[in-house]
């Protein structure tokens, strides 16, 4: 516990990742006599035993360098990373394999839907999901994997506290309902500063043992992700679009450099040895017998409804659900089964 005290206070006074701390603790091989040798360039002076019981109270936990839970792929990709605080599961390096699943913040409804719908496939098949918890392509990524009921891992931009506030404060919740974990390098009380999502990145792209981009426009971070992970030797797969769409300048760029195209999570699922497997899912009444119609062929909408005595609008309805779900897809204006 020493350490880690030692560890949080260090934190709190030279921001992550920091080289002179990073090089003394190599030398030292102790955060206390790191804290010894920097203690009088601190800005924060504090009752640090007192600041480590206030962690503890918020369920947050530090995980050392030296920790057998340390990430063993922060240590293999050299990130600088010396502890980490993390939230809920900190068993990381008990799920493999894992994938990075990142895009867009101002993603458009397909990419959504293509985020939540890749993340719940993979994430019934077998991968374990890795994003950023930000709001668009990340954030979708997240519920996939929690709709599938399937242990996940956001990587996050600031102090874990600092979400507690925010309205996505609901996904942390649901995350940790499914046994999975949110990771920071900030301490507590770290706001989101803008220089610190690249730095996040680095993370998610160590952790992965691949990335899948979603819809990245020529400036995204997204796209610091892909480099962090080519630079670290990973496969990087990316779902394109038109040439005409913002949203796919940079996905259609990465392409040009080598990444891989995708257009099926089975593309992926491949790659790493792996077989789409379907979930039980529970299905209502209505879905049921969507799903015994459509058993015969793919169908119109115009066609479900001479079927069915349905409203349009409750059938487009359950038809988007089970889509979200990987039970069905449309093609030329046709709904038709996964099989």
């Amino acid at each position: 516990m020493e350490e880690k005290i030692y560890f949080l206070a260090l934190s709190l006074n030279f921001e992550p990742p920091n080289l002179k701390v990073y090089q003394l603790y190599r030398k030292y091989k102790s955060f206390k006599k790191v804290f010894q040798v920097l203690e009088r360039e601190f800005k924060k002076k504090l009752d640090w035993e007192k600041e480590f019981l206030k962690l503890e109270k918020l369920g947050i936990e530090i995980i050392l360098r030296k920790d057998k839970d340390f990430p063993l792929e922060f240590k293999k990709f050299s990130t600088l990373t010396l502890g980490i605080f993390i939230l809920g599961n900190k068993k990381i390096n008990s799920y493999k394999p894992k994938i990075g699943i990142v895009g867009t913040r101002r993603a458009t409804k397909i990419g959504l839907k293509t985020a939540k719908n890749f993340s719940f496939e993979l994430s019934s098949s077998g991968l374990y999901v890795i994003s950023g918890l930000a709001y668009g392509i990340d954030l979708s990524s997240h519920e996939g994997a929690i709709e599938a009921r399937k242990e996940n891992f956001a990587i996050i931009g600031s102090g874990i506290d600092y979400i507690f506030k925010d309205p996505r404060k609901k996904i942390i919740d649901k995350i940790l309902e499914v046994n999975g974990g949110i990771i920071s390098e900030y301490p507590p009380g770290s706001p989101p500063l803008a220089h610190h999502f690249p730095l996040r990145n680095r993370l998610i792209a160590a952790l992965g043992e691949s990335i899948l981009i979603i819809e990245a426009p020529s400036n995204s971070g997204a796209l610091i992700t892909a480099k962090y992970a080519a630079d670290y030797g990973k496969d990087v797969y990316v779902i394109p679009g038109s040439i005409y769409e913002k949203n796919y300048k940079g996905s259609l760029k990465l392409i040009q450099e080598g990444a891989y195209p995708v257009i099926s999570p089975d593309d992926i699922l491949e790659k790493y040895g792996l077989k789409k497997i379907k979930n039980s899912i529970e299905l209502n009444k209505e879905e049921k017998t969507i799903i015994e119609v459509l058993e015969n062929g793919g169908k119109t909408i115009d066609e479900i409804l001479s079927l069915l005595k349905i409203e349009v609008g409750k059938l487009l309805k359950i038809l988007t659900d089970l889509e979200l779900k990987g039970l069905i897809f449309n093609q030329g204006g046709k709904f038709y089964l996964k099989k």
